[in-house]
């Protein structure tokens, strides 16, 4: 099974099963439909004080050679401005779900004057102007799968909001771990 598959994997069931607390005998890691919502609410909130973006970690955890994630992010209105910019995960494959609001991600393509940099929160990553880059509408319900090394950022938002889950493979552990709700 290739690590393709395993996210998709993971995406399904996570978006099945989010109804149960996380076990501690072992089992599954499970976040409740309220633990999801509330963390979608406090997005929101930190939108309303001013930030543009909102990247909130639910978990992050081993699961054998590697460690897998799970995001919530929401994003304010990007109006379209004739220059597609973006950023590309060194080391991170990413599935987004769209929940709410709608928009077109820009996807592909390669970086002008690209600049590098070590996130704290996702480790190496890659930014810069994107040029021959695909638009693609997204709207809830809708998954992009972004392997690792690709730019990607977002063309425009025709919603005041855009809200994802993003399930994060992590094979270097560059993230931090995070076993519970905070």
């Amino acid at each position: 099974m290739n690590k393709y598959t395993k996210l998709l994997i993971t995406l399904a069931v996570s978006c099945c099963y989010l109804v149960t607390s996380a076990a501690d005998d072992g089992g599954s890691t499970i976040m409740s439909k309220e633990e999801v919502d509330a963390t979608l609410t406090q997005g929101l909130a930190n939108l309303a004080e001013g930030r543009t973006v909102s990247d909130i970690v639910m978990r992050h955890i081993g699961v054998g050679e590697e460690n897998m994630g799970v995001s919530v992010v929401q994003r304010s209105k990007v109006e379209a401005n004739g220059m597609e910019t973006g950023i590309a995960h060194v080391t991170l494959d990413e599935i987004y779900y769209i929940v709410a609001g709608e928009g077109t991600m820009v996807t592909g393509g390669e970086f002008v004057d690209k600049q590098t940099s070590n996130s704290s929160l996702l480790g190496p990553m890659e930014r810069g102007e994107i040029r021959g880059g695909v638009l693609q509408k997204v709207k809830p319900g809708d998954i992009a799968i972004i392997p690792k090394g690709m730019p990607h950022g977002w063309h425009e938002m025709t919603t005041d909001t855009i809200s994802y889950i993003i399930f994060r493979g992590d094979p270097d552990k560059v993230m931090d771990i995070k076993t519970t709700a905070e």
